[in-house]
């Protein structure tokens, strides 16, 4: 399902990069143009709409550099109830960026929306946009940490498999951080590692047929 963005209840593209030139810091501005092109690029190679990828890596850190609180105040006056963000109040930014994303810049796509909603958490059973942003997060160029260039590598035949990777990668460095790791993340990893493991099983049974 594709926007209409000529809409004028709809922010334009224009519109979003100015909001984020005044509204975010530069290396984040540099970081949410690199999520961009990467969510671009994977949206072409496995056939989403590319408008779509763009809109919700633009909107996916809008609200990063906002605090704790202003995030909390922010979404419990939109009606929403933070919940185990609290705990782990570095992905609040994501709860509050959807919100933002529908009632500022007009955007009615859930796919868009649940992509914003997710990308630092996942989530089990995303849709294709949501594994798309959630993974373009993780290896936009700018990321250099261990693992990266692996993940990168996986995303161009496997994106389940660069879903699963890339949820390790982050409840690893969380637990080693002694950080929160929130449920729906450690519900994510188990879902995507069931789900690989079998469509091995399938693949072998089928090869022995």
């Amino acid at each position: 399902m594709n926007m209409d963005y000529t809409d004028k209840s709809v922010w334009s593209i224009d519109k979003i990069r100015h909001f984020l030139m005044n509204n975010v810091k530069q290396e984040r501005f540099q970081h949410i143009m690199g999520v961009a092109e990467s969510a671009k690029s994977l949206a072409v190679h496995y056939g989403e709409s590319i408008a779509d990828a763009e809109v919700a890596a633009y909107y996916h850190d809008i609200l990063k550099d906002r605090n704790k609180e202003w995030l909390v105040s922010y979404i419990r006056e939109e009606g929403e109830d933070p919940g185990e963000g609290l705990l782990a109040w570095k992905t609040l930014h994501a709860q509050a960026g959807a919100i933002f994303a529908k009632s500022e810049g007009g955007i009615s796509n859930l796919e868009i929306l649940n992509a914003v909603r997710y990308h630092t958490t996942g989530r089990a059973s995303m849709g294709l946009l949501e594994k798309i942003i959630f993974v373009a997060d993780f290896i936009e160029a700018g990321r250099t940490f261990d693992g990266v260039d692996e993940i990168r590598a996986i995303a161009e035949s496997d994106l389940d498999r660069a879903v699963f990777e890339s949820l390790n990668s982050s409840i690893s460095y969380l637990r080693k951080k002694n950080e929160y790791v929130m449920s729906t993340s450690l519900e994510a990893r188990i879902y995507y590692e069931n789900l690989i493991s079998e469509r091995t099983a399938n693949e072998k049974r089928n090869e022995s047929h």
